[in-house]
């Protein structure tokens, strides 16, 4: 069964006794510890024992990182960083759940140096929790980098190993209970999904049985208006689609209603034209073309589609390309088989919707 990995980043002299204790505490909730003093970091052979221990992390699911009085050994790719902040680094880039705990004493003489870091004897403070007082600002910036971070970012202060524990404990609590709280709201989410594929279908069947207690009236006309009404239906749907895709907010298709006039629109003939043609006719859209990324990205190539012509100019977006086959059928099925009141009456209905005036 597999198991999360937690790995755990600190200095080692210094906080060896904090280790050897996370790594029962790990190991008490089935987790697999990966402490890199504890021969659980494959040292690959291409690669500085530096880089291993960074590598690994993106191998883990957890990360605990405990700040303490060391610096600790410096990276060796970068001799401003410390081993750990290394590591802290990729954990953070690697997007895994850091928690962070830093000394009490070490949190009071940060704090000391916040307050004093601008005054002329900042230099000569000495911090007492801080092992090399040369290694003093490093150590408060690494403070600072987990603190200013933009997600994740908070610490606890500790004075033993107790202290994280009672955390940890309330932390991974909270991380089970998010997950076991994510699975229901999941839950609730398919079952709306299927309630309304539900209501969906109850739907069709109800348009079904009306059209048949239509047709079983036995009235001469009932077939022909139920052809209207499905004509009509398409036709909307057609307008709908093309000037009120699911993928652009309405207000930037806003039809210009000093130009849209619906009688003259209604007379247009679309024998001639195919779906894209017919609503550039109607002055709708216009020609224009749209760049597709290559597989290099600097590379464009152009692809012919039709662009909203209405309503604010540095609102036009690309509206779609020529090859929108649900476009065609619905052009097909609706417009084609249309008379000019049924064109007529969806454009009065789609100007109603979507129509502004622009000055």
């Amino acid at each position: 069964m597999a198991a999360p990995k937690v790995f755990v980043s600190s200095t080692c002299f210094d906080l060896g006794e904090i280790r050897e204790q996370l790594k029962r505490f790990i190991r008490s909730f089935g987790f697999e510890p990966v402490l890199s003093d504890n021969g659980d970091v494959f040292y690959h052979p291409d690669l500085h024992t530096h880089e291993a221990c960074v590598h690994e992390i993106s191998n883990c699911q957890l990360f605990i990182l405990i700040i303490g009085g060391r610096f600790g050994g410096e990276y060796v790719s970068d001799k401003n960083k410390s081993i750990t902040n290394a590591e802290y680094t990729s954990a953070r880039e690697s997007k895994i759940p850091v928690f962070t705990y830093v000394r009490n004493g070490v949190l009071s003489n940060h704090h000391i140096y916040q307050q004093n870091k601008k005054k002329d004897f900042a230099a000569s403070i000495e911090y007492p929790a801080i092992e090399k007082q040369e290694h003093a600002l490093n150590i408060f910036s690494f403070i600072d980098e987990v603190r200013k971070a933009p997600t994740n970012n908070a610490f606890e202060g500790f004075e033993g190993f107790p202290d994280i524990e009672e955390h940890l404990k309330k932390q991974w609590a909270g991380m089970f209970f998010d997950f076991l709280k994510s699975r229901e709201v999941k839950s609730q989410i398919d079952a709306t999904n299927h309630l309304i594929e539900g209501i969906s279908s109850s739907g069709k069947k109800l348009e079904e049985l009306i059209k048949s207690l239509y047709l079983s009236s036995n009235d001469a006309n009932a077939q022909k208006e139920i052809d209207s009404i499905d004509i009509y239906s398409e036709v909307l749907k057609f307008f709908e689609k093309a000037i009120s895709p699911h993928w652009l907010e309405k207000d930037l298709y806003a039809l210009d209603s000093s130009r849209f006039n619906v009688e003259q629109l209604a007379s247009i003939n679309f024998e001639d034209h195919t779906w894209h043609s017919y609503l550039v006719a109607l002055g709708i859209f216009e020609y224009d073309e749209m760049p597709i990324p290559m597989e290099n990205e600097d590379d464009y190539e152009t692809v012919e589609c039709i662009n909203f012509a209405m309503g604010i100019e540095n609102g036009r977006c690309f509206g779609h390309d020529l090859d929108d086959k649900e476009l065609n059928h619905l052009f097909n099925i609706g417009i084609k088989r249309s008379n000019k009141m049924q064109r007529l009456k969806v454009l009065n209905q789609i100007n109603s919707k979507y129509g502004e005036v622009y000055f």
